[in-house]
């Protein structure tokens, strides 16, 4: 399942539904190989986070196919969320078939090797690798992936693996291990891991798919796990769980996503329906109401936070109310809402929503004021030789920054919350000057700018010989004040101008924002 490739099955003729009996709480397993570290990639695992307790195994498959390195605060807090959930998470491991020649060439390690001890050598780097970055967030075990099927020669391809699981359970006792052959294993694997994942391939494949007799016998349905791409519809989804269920998969995943580009960087088109039909119960039951909310205010937003919602199948996002109305969702146990006013009483309240659309009733209502703006009379001027940029800090501030679209191009650079602009590929922060790199939280200094100060008000200069680039003929402004809450002034338009004097830059009225 690695991201070089897909093991696909492939049988011509549509196999009767086996005899087995059905798994009594099948769950899902999701291969989620996508970042954390981009807004869509977050609210991916946001979103699993609350689909307890249908959604049973998370794997997470670093950026390279290989330990997430350095340590990255997402990701650490991606694996946190879900394991603080219950779902088991799991970090990929690459095998290569232990660099066995079955047909297409041996797989080599990223060293260039191809022996079984090279190969073994690198899993075993690889697992304390990931546990000595993430393990003390809630990691719950290890994907094998790429594992060979067949015992070998006098069982030597299963000693192999057998010897990786109990170097992992030496020294993490409790580690869910899973091995990914991607078709159904020999019987010499039974011990060797919790799951198997016994079968990978397509939508038609799955349908001719019968599984061999001893995984159909097997007492323990969660011994096994099967993943189902190009399944096109919502109906045929539901088809592929039926049989699944049928074939004693305890796990499984389908999606509507299909080997080209690749199945496992975005969740499924119909999750929240899978989820349904995964549990296999008709869903009456609403949420338990969301408990504990918090909120943090600054003037123009508020932050707010709650305990999860239970639910008998999955939560699968959250409503959020505002003085009763509502004004938003979120995957997420956190919302922030925007474009408030300063100085302004605001109650919120917060309701669970599941697959089935049941919705909770509202938590106990939260009551914040927001306190009066505190970043004020916000200016900018720019020449063809320099910038200016002003403004009033009314706080002692921790940090005070200046974020600029330079090139006006709001699909390009960091992300301001809701409400603000977008874009901002420029950010001066104390006295220095810094470009976007991205993704996530990542700047890169530029160099010193000159900061003069007088009283609360800060004033920056930006000179062509720093930055070229950060002189367009128009720009986006936004001055932010943060110190564990934020607050942002109002946006400012600037635009190219031959003078910057006293005259062309006139000291800004000093008065609360409007405009809001």
């Amino acid at each position: 399942m690695g991201r070089a490739g897909v093991v696909v099955t492939t049988v011509a003729a549509l196999a009767p539904a086996p005899a087995s009996a059905a798994p009594p709480h099948q769950k899902t397993a999701v291969p989620a190989y996508w970042s954390p570290t981009t807004p869509d990639g977050l609210t991916g695992f946001r979103r699993l986070a609350q689909n307890r307790p249908t959604t049973g195994i998370v794997v997470v498959n670093g950026s390279r196919s290989m330990p997430e390195a350095p340590f990255s605060r997402a990701w650490a807090d991606a694996i946190e969320a879900m394991h603080n959930a219950g779902i088991k998470v799991l970090v990929y491991v690459d095998t290569g078939y232990l660099g066995v020649e079955f047909g297409q060439g041996a797989h080599r390690t990223r060293d260039g090797e191809t022996s079984p001890e090279a190969w073994t050598a690198q899993i075993e780097r690889d697992i304390d690798d990931w546990y000595a970055l993430y393990g003390g967030y809630g990691v719950d075990g290890v994907f094998l992936d790429q594992t060979i099927a067949t015992c070998g020669a006098e069982g030597e391809h299963v000693a192999r693996y057998a010897a990786i699981s109990a170097r992992i359970r030496s020294t993490h006792p409790h580690a869910h291990i899973a091995l990914n052959p991607g078709h159904p294993t020999e019987q010499c694997y039974e011990g060797v891991a919790d799951t198997i994942l016994s079968f990978e391939g397509d939508y038609q494949s799955y349908l001719a798919h019968t599984p061999p007799e001893w995984e159909l016998a097997h007492a323990d349905h969660d011994k096994f796990w099967h993943l189902v791409y190009d399944v096109p519809t919502r109906e045929d989804m539901a088809a592929v769980v039926a049989r699944s269920k049928a074939n004693g998969a305890g796990y499984v995943y389908v999606t509507d996503r299909g080997h080209d580009p690749y199945p496992w960087d975005v969740i499924a088109g119909y999750w929240d329906a899978e989820l349904g039909e995964v549990a296999g119960v008709v869903d009456t039951t609403a949420p338990a109401a969301p408990r504990e909310a918090t909120a943090v205010a600054s003037p123009v937003q508020v932050v707010l936070r709650w305990r999860g919602s239970l639910d008998n199948v999955a939560v699968t996002d959250y409503e959020v109310l505002r003085d009763g109305v509502p004004v938003g969702t979120t995957h997420d146990t956190a919302f922030t809402a925007t474009g408030l006013q300063p100085g302004t009483a605001y109650t919120f309240s917060v309701r669970a929503r599941d697959v089935a659309g049941n919705a909770s009733t509202p938590s106990a209502p939260v009551t914040v004021t927001t306190p009066p703006a505190s970043v004020l009379a916000p200016a900018g001027c720019v020449t063809p030789t320099a910038a200016q940029y002003r403004a009033d800090f009314t706080r002692d501030f921790t940090h005070r920054r200046v974020f600029i679209d330079s090139d006006d191009d709001p699909a390009t650079g960091w992300a301001l919350p809701p409400g603000q602009p977008q874009g901002m590929d420029h950010m001066v922060e104390g006295s220095v000057l810094y470009r976007y790199t991205g993704p996530g939280w990542a700047w890169e200094p530029v160099a010193e700018v000159e900061q003069e100060v007088a009283g609360p008000t800060f004033t920056w200069r930006v000179s062509t010989d720093v930055l070229a680039e950060a002189v367009g003929s128009r720009q986006v402004v936004v001055f932010n004040g943060s110190d564990g809450a934020e607050d942002f002034s109002d946006p400012v338009v600037v635009v190219a101008t031959d003078d910057c004097s006293a005259e062309a830059f006139p000291s800004a009225p000093r008065h609360a924002r409007g405009g809001r």
